[in-house]
């Protein structure tokens, strides 16, 4: 498959209602919002991959820790116009790709590029952060 660069349009942190310890790793999940920038994602062939992620996550956190990926998950499809687009993502070498699906997540999609977008995709990424 080939890389679809994507493009990192915003990072929040989501806070869950449990303290860690201070020893050990720390963890912190955050939601990245990715897209394709106008680029085309062609269906049973691209992926789309936000490669350096956690440098990425950290230029928009911006407290001086370092985020390191280790999962993630589809936390909101992507939508443009009426179309839902969704995919299983995975996390390898610092790199989260998504492969477009349709909503059964086994059917491949693609994104057309003179797609618009409604909503980017949204991907719940699990960091240890030192």
């Amino acid at each position: 498959m080939a890389a679809v660069s994507a493009t990192l349009r915003a990072v929040q942190i989501a806070q869950g209602p449990f303290g860690q310890v201070t020893n050990g790793a720390q963890w912190t999940d955050v939601i990245i919002y990715i897209d394709p920038n106008g680029a085309a994602v062609t269906s049973g062939v691209d992926t789309l991959d936000l490669a350096s992620a956690g440098s990425a996550i950290a230029g928009f956190i911006r407290d001086g820790n370092t985020y390191t990926p280790r999962c993630a998950a589809l936390y909101q499809p992507f939508l443009t116009g009426t179309t839902n687009v969704f995919g299983p993502v995975t996390v390898a070498g610092g790199t989260v790709s998504l492969t477009p699906t349709a909503s059964d997540f086994t059917t491949n999609a693609g994104i057309a590029a003179s797609a618009p977008v409604n909503a980017p995709f949204g991907i719940l990424v699990g960091c240890v952060v030192t």
